[in-house]
């Protein structure tokens, strides 16, 4: 496990995001049944800056995530600042799928 993927696991502890009740399935295909936080589902560096933006926290993949979209030009908005606002609303977005950017 990365340590991108462990700060994961932890901030997904944090209360701010337990508050939404949503199970860790959305974001990781479990391991076993005994262990929910098994491999990403979701793009590790666009859920960063989605639960730092929920838990006040700055984020470190916040500029990386700009970069990475700034080819695919479908959304007025620069990627991260997507996300952000996302999570500022309570909206859970459309995360891309870990394969596709890295």
């Amino acid at each position: 496990m990365t340590s991108l993927e462990m700060k994961l696991k932890n901030w997904f502890q944090h209360p701010a995001i337990q508050y939404h009740d949503w199970d860790p399935a959305l974001f990781w295909k479990p391991h076993d049944e005994h262990d929910p936080f098994g491999e990403l589902r979701v793009d590790p560096q666009e859920l960063e800056v989605y639960f730092a933006a929920l838990i006040g926290a700055e984020s470190e993949c916040y500029d990386a995530v700009n970069q990475n979209h700034q080819a695919a030009k479908f959304s007025p908005l620069p990627r991260a600042v997507f996300l952000t606002v996302s999570a500022h609303r309570n909206d859970v977005p459309l995360f891309s799928p870990v394969h596709t950017l890295h």
